[in-house]
């Protein structure tokens, strides 16, 4: 298996993330400025085995105390 992490600059420049980066901010509702990085892993078959959103903590925020 192989893992991959890449920033989001990396993803629009590469275009190799396995989810289309337009779908975090069209589908989910949210802005591509918190992601900080996708995480994925593939099988050598090519198979997805695990997807993650890694996001950017923000450290100005009352409501998460």
């Amino acid at each position: 298996m192989k893992t991959v992490t890449k920033t989001v600059e990396e993803l629009i420049e590469s275009k190799e993330c396995p989810l289309p980066l337009e779908a975090i901010p069209n589908h989910m509702g949210i802005n591509l400025s918190e992601v900080q990085s996708v995480t994925w892993t593939k099988q050598k078959d090519g198979q997805l085995v695990n997807l993650t959103i890694n996001f950017n903590p923000s450290s100005d925020r009352k409501d998460c105390e």
